[in-house]
């Protein structure tokens, strides 16, 4: 009968540690998941960033070139205006 007992805490606690590390190794898992999740996350949050700080640049660098232009075209009349300046004095 003894020995029946000691059979049956031994299964018990057998399982016991199998539950136990069941729940530790899915615990790790749970972790080491919500983790990758959360780097994958912050990772497209950063490259929709990135994008739209493209585009930001690539507006500025032609709004720029419009601003050359417009001086070019400035700087050439100008000259323009004072060589007429000059022929008629």
């Amino acid at each position: 009968m003894e020995e029946r007992e000691n059979k049956s805490k031994t299964n018990m606690n057998f399982i016991a540690i199998l539950v136990t590390w069941s729940l530790t190794v899915a615990g790790f898992i749970w972790s080491t998941a919500t983790t990758n999740a959360e780097y994958n996350y912050k990772i497209s949050q950063i490259e929709k960033e990135l994008i739209t700080l493209d585009e930001r640049l690539d507006l500025a660098e032609t709004f720029r070139m419009e601003i050359r232009t417009d001086l070019a075209q400035i700087k050439t009349d100008l000259i323009w205006i004072r060589k007429d300046l000059e022929r008629g004095n």
